[in-house]
This record gives structure tokens, C-alpha cells and sequence, in this order.
């Protein structure tokens, strides 16, 4: 038995025998934490998550429909563009515009490959010539095996 009246105060690396087991628990104890929890994420990487779900698009309904007679811009991904179906080059937007008589109104119809930041420009240098609506008109996909 250790006499812990003759113990010194700078003595802190003696411990009893009831220290020593307690220790020997609280590392075994905790060992056996990281245990389950290891085994815990493995079988939480390893599960099979079979979820369905079920992902419907959202449909359009604009109240503010523009006129069947506004004139469509059409994008393609290679930069090509055309007015109503007249090709024209992308620097001659305003007199394309003019001739087109657009006013006010605007349909643009883009290729799904182009590029969000073209149609943003386009947009913006539509409403320096004038036109203050403008509708984006997106197409449904055509299959790749499906050809016109």
C-alpha cells in the first residue's frame, strides 16, 4: 500500500492501484467508441439507398403572353442567327430588327448548346434598340434517332 502522506506535491506520476484500473477502463472503453462508430459509417457508405423519386418539370403559364406576330430570334449553338427565319449576321441585329418591325416585342428561341451568357447580350442589346418584352421560347428535344 502507498503511504500518501509521504507523497510530494511534484510526485504526479504515482498512481494507485484503483487509478491505474480506471484509466484501463476509460482507454478501453474508448477504443471500443471509435470502434462502433467506424462500423457505424461503413455500413452507412455501404447501404444500398434505393430512393424514387419522381421529378416533374414545371410548365409554363405567362400571363403576359406576347402576339403570335412578334417576330422570333433563333439562336444556334454555332452562333448563327435568324430573324423570322432570315439568316442574318450577328452585327446587323438592329437593322435585322428593323426590318423584321419589331416594335416592342421579342420571341428569342435558343439552341440548347448555346451559350446563356449570348441570350443574355442578346437581350441586352434588344432593349437598346427598343424592344422592352421579350419571351424566351425553349423547344421540346428531338431524339437523335428521330430525324426530320
Amino acid at each position: 500500500m502507498v503511504d500518501l502522506s509521504k507523497r510530494s506535491t511534484t510526485d504526479f506520476g504515482m498512481k494507485t492501484g484503483a487509478e491505474d484500473a480506471r484509466d484501463r477502463r476509460w482507454e478501453s472503453t474508448f477504443f471500443m467508441i471509435n470502434v462502433i462508430f467506424l462500423l457505424i459509417l461503413f455500413f452507412i457508405v455501404a447501404a444500398n439507398f434505393d430512393v424514387h423519386l419522381q421529378v416533374s418539370p414545371p410548365q409554363s403559364d405567362a400571363a403576359n403572353k406576347l402576339p403570335p406576330e412578334a417576330p422570333q430570334l433563333v439562336v444556334k449553338a454555332d452562333g448563327s442567327m435568324f430573324l423570322n427565319g432570315v439568316a442574318f449576321e450577328p452585327k446587323q441585329l438592329a437593322s435585322a430588327l428593323k426590318t423584321a418591325a419589331a416594335r416592342t416585342d421579342l420571341k428569342i428561341a435558343a439552341d440548347g448548346a448555346t451559350d446563356a451568357v449570348i441570350v443574355a447580350k442578346l437581350i441586352d442589346e434588344a432593349g437598346d434598340y427598343g424592344i422592352t418584352r421579350v419571351a424566351i421560347e425553349t423547344l421540346a428535344r428531338v431524339p437523335p434517332d428521330a430525324a426530320p
